[in-house]
């Protein structure tokens, strides 16, 4: 088998529509399958006229894949329609966080893996959305991560929004159904935020393939004011993390970033830091130890976490993080 280097590499090609020479098939694939990836790099195989250069049982696995996601989408967005209608019904029309927004707006089914569907409304409407929700049948997980029925093939997230600084959500009907979309830049931030910094990526020297591919998307599909973005984050750790996403954007998928981005030394250090770490798990084993254990550390040390949520609870998840157990789609 080639090194990871090169799985890495191909996978990132193949997105982006090309194919590295010889192909690592077995490595791309698994790479693939590991964050996420595999409906869409299909999907950008048969956009760019490149399935005629896959072999036969390799192109037949990538088709099985695609159609069974495309299956389970459709059956996701059922469901997300049937709750947006159901808060409709009581005047809430819910914010489309993620994957939901895709999930809603695109005329095809679309091709990413989408783990759960999440929605945002008001503070003061979140216990009437709730109840809402609750008499389609709805129950809360126990870990408190979301509501769930038997039925359904993905957890529902319900949360308040909280607005970010950007303009308002914009309201968009569809199909008699009415739901708010958040701009683009809020979208990109909420994505960076939720990896870099809740999930640990930045210090854990994690990158979660799956949603830099989601900001590329967004990027090319979308005017996505990167500048602006970053005008707008005033606290030093966020803006690092931004930066430090951006430059593996503009690295790995071609994506227009600020020049400034990239020019500082410390931002410069964590690309590479990820990279050589994905690139080379066990030479980067011990820096990915090294930020796991500073992760852990700034979560137990927070007082107000442990008092928030169950203790051990939060314990129980650092110790997952420390021993790499939650990686999901990331590299």
């Amino acid at each position: 088998m080639m090194p990871v280097v090169n799985s890495l590499d191909a996978l990132i090609a193949g997105l982006r529509g090309r194919l590295e020479e010889p192909p690592d098939w077995q490595g791309m694939i698994a790479l693939a399958n590991q964050t996420l990836l595999t409906p869409a790099l299909f999907a950008s195989f048969e956009r760019t006229g490149l399935l005629e250069r896959v072999p036969g049982d390799v192109r037949d696995y990538l088709q099985f894949i695609r159609d069974c996601n495309r299956e389970r989408n459709q059956r996701l967005r059922t469901q997300l329609h049937e709750a947006v209608a159901a808060l409709n019904a009581v005047g809430i029309a819910p914010v489309l966080l993620k994957g939901a927004v895709p999930l809603f707006l695109s005329q095809a089914i679309p091709d990413r893996i989408t783990s759960d569907i999440d929605l945002a409304v008001t503070a003061r409407d979140e216990a009437l959305a709730q109840a809402c929700l609750e008499v389609l049948g709805y129950v809360p997980l126990s870990d408190g991560r979301g509501l769930a029925r038997d039925q359904d093939v993905g957890v529902l997230e319900l949360r308040a929004h909280r607005p970010d600084g950007f303009s308002r959500p914009q309201l968009v009907r569809q199909n008699d159904l009415l739901v708010k979309i958040p701009p683009a830049q809020s979208r990109a931030l909420h994505w960076i935020v939720h990896d870099l910094l809740k999930e640990g990526d930045y210090c854990r020297g994690r990158i979660d393939l799956r949603h830099m591919y989601d900001l590329a998307q967004l990027a090319e599909s979308e005017p996505l004011d990167w500048a602006g973005l970053r005008a707008t984050v005033v606290d030093k750790s966020v803006r690092n993390a931004v930066d430090t996403q951006l430059l593996a954007l503009y690295r790995f998928f071609g994506t227009n970033i600020p020049r400034e981005c990239g020019q500082r030394p410390t931002i410069r250090f964590q690309h590479w830091r990820r990279v050589f770490a994905s690139r080379h798990p066990i030479l980067g084993a011990p820096l990915r130890l090294a930020g796991n254990l500073v992760w852990g550390a700034r979560r137990l040390s927070r007082v107000r976490d442990l008092a928030r949520h169950d203790p051990a609870h939060l314990v129980r998840r650092i110790v997952i993080v420390l021993l790499n157990r939650n990686i999901r789609s990331k590299v």
